[in-house]
């Protein structure tokens, strides 16, 4: 009996050896060997089936390409290395990726050229500034790539801006009406100038932010670093000020018509009027003194200029311009957004100019 234990014990030794020699010799000496097939450029089913019948393992990377999808587009081990039965292949193969038209932004200003690649989901990549005499400063010269083209997503778009064509040390005041103020300021920047003074004007016809003209207007050449200062609309109206009692020439103060700490006062002429003078009743009982003629009382020019603002329709424009001859309408006309209107009144002393848009106040200026 015993001895039969021993042959047992004996012959699962001599298996257990066998097995590891025969495993030990698979490994490290055993087994057929195969050249790589090349296998770039064919379709994934394709190269499946070669390797799969050459004794392969196939593992598939998909990866991004603008190559077809399913396309191979490179292997490991590479084509040719020889290798044993059951070896890895890994095959890199295109996930092809989605391609989208790309928008043409050339012709358009640099901040509309952003947002309209960016309602596309592209990107812009590389900005590179250029003298160009016949395209306006901050508008787009050339893009890269060129549209129409149908390109991924991921695609950054880079983009050629002119500077203009001005001589240098000069630079072009590009046309910020109808931008808003951070806009404008980019676009200033753009062309080699400085945001100057920012100045908000209460109005009903503007949206609210919107640049409704500025100084120096469009278009005129300045020295490079030059500010432009800008009138941007806004819907809060301004603070009401308590009118001031102005004395006029000739004025005769009555006597126990003022309040306390005020005096009053009656202008000798209730036919002219400056501007925020409030007279009150003259009495019938105080003489009026004789008019008089002030050494101040001599014609100047008031110089208008006025750019209308974006507008969706023709809407009426009216100016007036108050001294000490009146109110006076100066012009009563209906105009389109953009228009720019130049006018040199004469004027007394001191006058007050006020421009109506639509009916509505727009801006006064004075003039003294």
């Amino acid at each position: 009996m015993k001895k039969i234990v021993t042959l047992t014990l004996f012959l699962v030794f001599l298996v257990v050896l066998g097995s590891g020699v025969f495993t030990v010799y698979a490994v490290f000496w055993g087994g057929k060997e195969v050249s790589v097939p090349s296998l770039e450029g064919m379709s994934i089913i394709e190269a499946v089936d070669v390797a799969q019948r050459m004794g392969l393992v196939v593992r598939v990377d998909q990866v991004d390409s603008l190559k077809k999808s399913g396309l191979v587009l490179s292997q490991w081990p590479a084509a040719g290395t020889l290798v044993k039965n059951g070896k890895v292949l890994i095959l890199k193969v295109s996930k092809g990726g989605q391609r989208f038209p790309l928008p043409d932004v050339r012709g358009m200003e640099y901040e509309q050229s952003l947002r309209a690649l960016q309602e596309e989901g592209f990107t812009a990549g590389d900005v590179i500034r250029v003298s160009h005499p016949q395209v306006p400063p901050g508008v787009i010269v050339a893009q890269s790539p060129a549209a129409p083209a149908a390109v991924p997503r991921e695609t950054r778009v880079d983009l050629l801006v002119s500077l203009g064509g001005a001589k240098a040390g000069t630079a072009v005041v590009p046309d910020l009406a109808g931008r808003n103020e951070a806009e404008a300021k980019r676009l200033l920047e753009g062309s080699g100038l400085k945001l100057g003074t920012v100045r908000y004007l209460y109005t009903q016809t503007t949206p609210p932010g919107v640049v409704m003209r500025m100084e120096p207007a469009a278009g005129k050449t300045v020295s490079q670093g030059a500010r432009v200062e800008i009138i941007v609309a806004t819907a809060q109206k301004p603070k009401e000020t308590p009118p001031q009692e102005v004395t006029a020439p000739g004025a005769v103060t009555i006597p126990g018509q003022q309040k306390p700490g005020q005096q009053t006062v009656v202008v000798e002429q209730p036919s002219q009027t400056l501007p925020q003078v409030h007279e009150p009743a003259r009495p019938t009982s105080v003489p009026q003194a004789p008019p008089q003629t002030s050494p101040e009382a001599v014609k100047k020019l008031a110089k208008i200029r006025y750019q209308v603002p974006p507008l969706t329709k023709p809407l009426e424009l009216r100016i007036e311009i108050v001294d000490v001859k009146g109110t006076r309408q100066i012009l009563k006309k209906e105009v389109k957004g953009g228009e720019y209107i130049t006018l040199n009144e004469p004027y007394q002393n001191e006058a007050a100019v006020t421009i109506y848009l639509g009916g509505d106040f727009v801006w006064q200026d004075r003039y003294r």
